[in-house]
């Protein structure tokens, strides 16, 4: 078996991490009361911003 190329796993990692970005918006958007809905949207967007640093320090390093 092959290892996968690095930028396979950089566009792996960004479609997983947009799409379990999505859901934890529509997560917000169906379970918090409507005034912490913004609240919500920021902690999700600041958790993204965090992986994806991660995600790209990692990648860079490998």
């Amino acid at each position: 078996m092959r290892a996968m190329s690095k930028k396979t796993l950089e566009i792996g990692a960004s479609i997983g991490l947009v799409v379990l970005m999505v859901a934890l918006m529509a997560m917000v958007q169906a379970t918090m009361p409507e005034g912490l809905h913004p609240t919500g949207f920021v902690v999700i967007v600041l958790a993204f911003m965090a992986l994806m640093g991660v995600v790209g320090v990692k990648l860079a390093s490998a």
